[in-house]
This record gives C-alpha cells, sequence and structure tokens, in this order.
C-alpha cells in the first residue's frame, strides 16, 4: 500500500492544536524510549487513568509525528499513545516490503516498554490493563501483526488491510476476537478491497465495526484534529479503552454527529459484547 512522500510531508506539516478533548495533548520523548514519541494530556488530574494505544506510520515510516495533530485529537480525550520512531525521523526504505511481510519490532518495543513502565513513576497515571495497538496503511499491517499478543485488549485499522495475499497470511482474519475496528478510505482507498476482505472473515462473535469515509488511502488526518478520521478514532478510544458508552452511539447510532451522518458508510456486529466499566464520571 503506497503511502507517498508528498502526503507524508502534508501531513507532517498540518498545523496542530492540542486537541479538542478535556485534556490538552502534547507530544514528549524519555530517553527511556529511543524509538517511540509520546502522546498524552500535558496536565493530569488527580485520579485520571491513561489506557494505552501503540501507533504505527503509514509505509512504516520512523517519523513518529506523521500524523501529529490526529494522535494529539486522540491524546486529548484521555489517552497515553506510543507512537512507533523519533520526531521528524526518515522514510523506512522497506515499507513496501513490510506491507506485505510486516516486523513489528516498534510495535512489540512499544509493548514491552508499556509492560514495565505503567503504574510506575512517571508513569504511575498509566494503566496498561487496556491496550489497543493501531496504525495507518503499513502501520495497520503491524498491528495486525500483534493482535495476538495477550497484553492487547483491541485493534485499530486504519486504510489497511491484511496485503500478503497467500492464505496463511489472509487466515489471521479468521483468529481475530478481540474488538477490532476499521476506518478505511471509501472505494477509491487502495486498501479498501484488503480491509473489505478481511472484515468478511472475521468470527460472527467478534466485535467489529467497518467504516468507509470516500476520501481516499490518504484519509483526512492533515485537516485540523486530524479530520473525520480524528473524530472517529477518538469516540473509538474513548468507548474501546475508556469504556465510555456515550461515544458507542457514533458508531451504532444515526443521531446528527454520529459516523452515518458525517459521511461514514457503516457496517457493524457483535458490538453489544463490547462491554467495559467507565473510567470515567458520569
Amino acid at each position: 500500500m503506497r503511502f507517498s512522500l508528498l502526503t507524508q510531508l502534508a501531513l507532517a506539516g498540518a498545523i496542530s492544536a492540542a486537541g479538542t478533548g478535556p485534556y490538552s495533548a502534547e507530544w514528549t520523548q524519555d530517553p527511556t524510549a529511543p524509538n517511540h514519541v509520546i502522546y498524552a494530556p500535558s496536565e493530569l488530574p488527580a485520579g485520571l487513568r491513561l489506557p494505552v494505544l501503540i501507533w504505527g506510520q503509514g509505509a512504516c515510516s520512523f517519523n513518529a509525528l506523521t500524523f501529529d495533530a490526529f494522535l494529539k485529537e486522540v491524546a486529548s480525550h484521555g489517552v497515553f499513545i506510543l507512537s512507533n520512531g523519533t520526531p521528524n525521523g526518515p522514510a523506512n526504505p522497506d515499507g513496501m516490503a513490510e506491507a506485505s511481510y510486516p516486523n513489528p519490532v516498534l510495535h512489540n518495543e512499544g509493548l514491552d516498554w508499556v509492560t514495565k513502565h505503567a503504574g510506575k513513576g512517571n508513569y504511575s497515571h498509566v494503566d496498561a490493563s487496556r491496550l489497543a495497538v493501531a496504525g495507518m496503511s503499513c502501520g495497520g499491517i503491524q498491528a495486525y501483526a500483534v493482535q495476538h499478543d495477550p497484553r492487547v485488549t483491541a485493534i485499530g485499522i486504519f486504510n489497511s488491510g491484511i496485503r500478503n495475499q497467500t492464505e496463511e497470511a489472509m487466515s489471521l482474519a479468521d483468529r481475530i476476537t478481540k474488538p477490532i475496528f476499521y476506518f478505511i478510505g471509501g472505494p477509491t482507498d487502495i486498501a479498501y478491497p484488503n480491509a473489505e476482505r478481511d472484515y468478511t472473515r472475521l468470527a460472527k462473535t467478534t466485535p467489529k465495526w467497518k467504516g468507509n469515509l470516500p476520501v481516499g488511502h490518504g484519509g483526512d488526518y492533515h485537516l485540523e484534529n486530524g479530520g473525520e478520521f480524528g473524530v472517529a478514532a477518538s469516540n473509538w478510544v474513548k468507548w474501546v479503552l475508556r469504556g465510555d458508552w456515550r461515544s458507542s452511539e457514533y458508531f451504532t447510532g444515526s443521531a446528527p454527529g454520529s459516523a452515518k451522518r458525517t459521511g461514514w458508510d457503516v457496517v457493524f456486529e457483535s458490538l453489544e459484547d463490547l462491554k467495559l466499566e467507565s473510567w470515567d464520571e458520569e
């Protein structure tokens, strides 16, 4: 799945606010996580717990700021994000190959790092009992590659789908049991047929949602606060990580502001089984 340099530059150069959620977000670095950038609320109210999202870039790029506006938006809703790579890191010369044969080393490093640090010291507010893996395009393939890890509780596939056409690779979808949400760019998205096929292979009992917004493979992440993809992803983490049932209405309802009413073509199944204790006050 080709993710052009021009698209990367447009995304990295987007004007980035601190997000629209209740907690203004920023990115920071920690020398103990040299291959990741941390996105998180800049100020933490007492008692706030932050679930975890590990994010992979398009083209499996090493530029952790590629989706800066989008990730700040998601983090501003109370999420601790590890974004693969370094600030303005290089393109990945093996990115196209990894779209078919994923090398999820950075996702695995993120899983190990957060397991070691969550709930301790400067990260006492981080709670890795709820941990999602996700990514855009090639980054989504990386997320697929680690979904079996018992530390992972939810999966987000953005403009992506299994690219390797061998039955062994495609059968991965058959085995997924964790909640999985697809955010795709419609029929002109190069990942569209792969995502459509993957969704149909999921077990009926797997909690799943698929939305197509007709904007193509690049999505609208470059818009302020990550565009409609930012809205969708924020509602996703609020539901599957923070347990906010009000956010479920975005995915399953038809009220103004829902995915259906904002241009997404939506299908879902078994979401009634997606029940979590809320981490937010009513």
